[in-house]
């Protein structure tokens, strides 16, 4: 007999110093957008509107306060 299937245990292991983990904690009016990006100490943190547009097409400024900039600095 086959063993149900547990989400609760990872199949793999998690390389924390070359994987980008990111965080969308959505509502209504806000949504909320946080990383852990490897080799950047701080870990941004962003709200944004409550739209598709907000998410899906960041502007320059948007994108640098992500990390970009310190990335490309190192």
């Amino acid at each position: 007999m086959s063993q149900p299937f547990d989400a609760s245990k990872s199949l793999t292991t998690l390389d924390q110093d070359s994987t980008v983990i990111a965080v969308i904690e959505m509502s209504q009016s806000k949504w909320l957008v946080a990383a852990v990006v490897p080799g950047v100490e701080r870990q941004p943190l962003k709200k944004l509107e409550a739209n598709e547009e907000s998410l899906l097409k960041p502007s320059a400024p948007r994108a640098r306060g992500f990390g970009a900039s310190e990335a490309n600095a190192g």
